[in-house]
């Protein structure tokens, strides 16, 4: 207030422009009447630094080829695009969204608030402390707690429902139920849960079977839940993990990979046929190609039949062994049975449709019989390491076994396990939901740590100053 002339002036002072950057907000404290300065990030900067970085990070990656870009995106475990644009450009956003979750967690962890000096100093912080791996089953939801130094902290299978039902309430209680008892609750900066990728299809049927409706709707809620604990959630496509275990075989042995289908489709031939009567009725109604169709089914059925008994007596060799170690009695051995010739008659008056039906169960049979022996090889390295399980026994398992059974991130160490964990697989029923868990926690790892080399050549040097 100012007094001129007898009268009392008022004078408001101009504020100032606010700044282009960074506004404050002045917030005081109720417990002092000091008030502090609160800075606040212009979203808009950090728009054109994600722009500016993605394309930094795609001029990097555009001059790849599309065969290595498809291997570049398979050893981080991303599904491969159609053209080279799109695999490009997803392939950026992935690097780009990697490196922000290596900087919020490297700000998490590390005790001094200072700035990074590279950008390899931030990605060592990429990979988090722990995973929560979850295979998805209204009968049999399955979780693997492993830890970033290769050991299995918790290994579980639970009966989630006895049948399926489309009760949303009955579904919303139990998921409910589930992510609070059961699942270990670990905030974001330290662990990442996987979610095993549901299908809508069976077998590329076009019927959608009231199991799989209620698999989706069992993925929903549990994404619901978890993101209400702001949890950090990743999906994982069961086929890049079914990818990541194949056994690995030579060029010489085309007939020993069993996941390849067979050709439904006759080939085509430029040879004219003949002008018979006969011929030309056969080649009308298809009654050659489909009797020259069912003969490839059979044979390889019966080729799939073979192999089924050799891994079958694989992981019964196996469970013995592992019993034995552990001091269990190991349970009257079974006979290997294998299949009667009366469902290939029935199945061949049936039509080739049936026989597909019947090569496709071979074939799932098989990969949960391998995926139990990959487990299985885990374990016996484990107990091996702490003699436990004598190192004479490390013999059962082959050269791919051995590797796979290495921990990405220490070299020559195994796969951990407590000795309850192994008793505790080795009286499950359900073995097959509880590999594909663990099988799925461990692939994952694998990827990060391919992620992180690829952080480190193709990643932006604006992860730095990013804010």
């Amino acid at each position: 207030m100012l007094k001129v002339g007898g009268r009392r002036l008022q004078i408001h002072r101009r504020s100032k422009p606010a700044r282009s950057s960074v506004h404050f907000i002045l917030a005081r404290n109720k417990n002092t009447a000091a008030a502090r300065i609160a800075p606040v990030e212009d979203h808009s900067a950090s728009a054109a630094v994600d722009a500016q970085a993605r394309e930094e990070i795609c001029s990097g990656i555009s001059a790849l080829k599309v065969v290595e870009l498809n291997d570049l995106m398979r050893s981080c475990g991303l599904t491969q695009g159609t053209v080279k644009a799109g695999k490009i450009s997803s392939l950026g956003t992935f690097i780009w969204d990697a490196q922000k979750l290596a900087l919020s967690r490297y700000q998490n962890k590390s005790k001094n608030k200072r700035l990074p000096r590279s950008p390899a100093e931030i990605h060592a912080y990429f990979v988090p402390d722990e995973v929560v791996s979850i295979d998805i089953g209204y009968k049999n939801l399955a979780f693997a707690h492993v830890s970033r130094t290769g050991e299995v902290l918790g290994w579980r299978r639970t009966e989630l429902l006895k049948e399926a039902t489309f009760e949303p309430w009955t579904l919303a209680r139990v998921v409910e139920e589930y992510v609070q008892n059961a699942l270990p609750m670990i905030p974001a900066s330290k662990c990442t849960y996987l979610i095993e990728h549901q299908r809508f299809r069976s077998q590329g049927s076009a019927a959608v079977t009231n199991s799989i409706m209620v698999n989706n709707l069992v993925e929903a809620l549990l994404y619901a839940n978890l993101r209400h604990i702001s949890a950090h959630i990743q999906t994982v496509s069961p086929a890049l993990v079914s990818t990541e275990w194949e056994p690995q075989t030579s060029e010489k042995e085309p007939n020993s990979t069993i996941s390849n289908c067979v050709e439904l489709k006759p080939k085509s031939t430029n040879k004219k046929p003949k002008d018979s009567r006969k011929e030309k009725k056969t080649r009308r109604c298809g009654g050659s190609e489909k009797k020259s169709q069912k003969e490839k089914l059979v044979s390889t059925i019966a080729q799939m039949d073979r192999v089924l008994c050799e891994q079958k007596q694989l992981t019964r060799t196996r469970h013995e062994l592992l019993l034995s170690a552990l001091g269990r009695s190991s349970p009257r051995a079974r006979a290997l049975v294998k299949t009667a010739v009366r469902d290939f008659d029935e199945l061949m008056l049936r039509g080739t449709g049936s026989l597909g039906t019947l090569r496709d169960l071979r074939r799932r049979l098989i990969k949960k019989e391998r995926t139990i022996a990959v487990v299985q090889a885990w374990i016996i390295a484990s107990l091996a390491s702490k003699s436990i399980l004598s190192t004479s026994s490390n013999d059962h398992l082959d050269a791919n076994e051995a590797i796979n059974s290495t921990w990405p991130f220490v070299s020559g160490k195994h796969i951990e396990f407590a000795p309850t964990a192994a008793e505790m697989f080795c009286d499950e029923k359900k073995k097959d939901d509880l590999c594909d868990c663990l099988t799925q926690a461990v692939a994952w790892y694998r990827w990060q740590q391919n992620t992180i080399s690829v952080l480190d050549q193709y990643g932006s040097a604006l992860i730095t100053r990013y804010r």
